[in-house]
């Protein structure tokens, strides 16, 4: 967290990182955690899988543009997160295996007994 509040790219989220996150990290260190927990949860298990990838472009974006200039780090890793997870967002993963198609059966049943699965 010292490093994105020393190399942000925006003077703003350096600024917000160092005056409020850093010196409240015992809140916001658990807070980053279930967030993070959430995203991997919901993309592991295919369940709400758009709205964790949305989490996970605002956390990618985040960290792209606090360690842009961090001595070390490449910024293209996290671009490339963002990459991904942007295409998660438009093309959802888990609608052949994961929980999302099951909640959408639910809702619309098939007429077939397997045709949920493709």
């Amino acid at each position: 967290m010292q490093q994105e509040a020393d190399h942000a790219a925006v003077v703003l989220q350096g600024t917000l990182v160092r005056e409020i996150v850093l010196p409240n990290i015992e809140l916001f260190g658990p807070l980053v955690y279930f967030v993070e927990l959430t995203i991997a949860v919901s993309l592991l298990l295919g369940l709400l899988s758009r709205a964790g990838a949305l989490l996970g472009l605002l956390m990618g974006l985040n960290l792209w543009l606090g360690l842009y200039s961090a001595d070390g780090e490449w910024p293209w890793t996290y671009m490339f997160l963002c990459m991904i997870q942007a295409w998660f967002v438009l093309d959802p993963p888990g609608r052949a295996l994961g929980a999302d198609v099951l909640l959408l059966h639910r809702r619309a049943p098939a007429s077939g007994t397997l045709s949920w699965l493709t």
